[in-house]
C-alpha cells in the first residue's frame, strides 16, 4: 500500500503543472508491487513527466480527451534479493467513449532490464531513454482503426 501511495504521489503531483500543454500523452500500466520496483516505476513516470515531449496520463481516456492516440508502456517487475527484473512493451491506445477503448502492443518492442538495488533511480531513467529511442523509430507499424 505504501508503494502505491508513493507512485500516486509522484504521478499526481505533476498533473496540474502540465494541464493544457501539447505534450504527447503516455499511459503506464505496471505490475510492480515491490519496494524497489516502485522506485523504478516512480523514476520512469517522473522522467516521462519531466520531458518536454511527453506527459503521464492517469487513464486511457486522458481526462475526457476521447479520440486521442495515447502512447502506452506496459511494465512488469519481479524482485529477487538485490535485483529487480523489469520487462516493458510499448504500444498505442485510443478511447472512443468511456467504455470503448482499443489498444495495440508492438511485439517487437519487448525490452528487459535487470536493475541492481543501488541504482533503481538510474534504471527508471534508462527505461525512459529506451522509450524515447523506440519513439524515434520512423514509421512504427502500429495503427488503430
Amino acid at each position: 500500500m505504501r508503494n502505491l501511495f508513493l507512485l500516486l504521489f509522484i504521478t499526481s503531483a505533476t498533473f496540474p503543472a502540465h494541464a493544457g500543454d501539447e505534450r504527447q500523452p503516455v499511459f503506464v500500466r505496471a505490475g510492480c508491487d515491490g519496494f524497489k520496483s516502485s522506485i523504478v516505476l516512480g523514476w520512469l513516470t517522473k522522467s516521462v513527466n519531466d520531458s518536454p515531449k511527453y506527459r503521464i496520463v492517469s487513464s486511457l481516456e486522458d481526462n475526457g480527451h476521447l479520440g486521442t492516440v495515447i502512447h502506452t508502456i506496459y511494465m512488469m517487475c519481479r524482485e529477487n534479493n538485490e535485483v529487480t527484473a523489469v520487462a516493458t512493451q510499448y504500444g498505442i491506445a485510443k478511447c472512443h467513449s468511456s467504455k470503448q477503448c482499443a489498444s495495440v502492443i508492438d511485439g517487437d518492442s519487448l525490452n528487459v532490464a535487470l536493475c541492481n538495488a543501488n541504482v533503481t533511480p538510474d534504471c527508471g531513467r534508462a527505461l525512459f531513454k529506451a522509450f524515447e529511442t523506440y519513439m524515434s523509430i520512423p514509421n512504427r507499424p502500429l495503427k488503430l482503426e
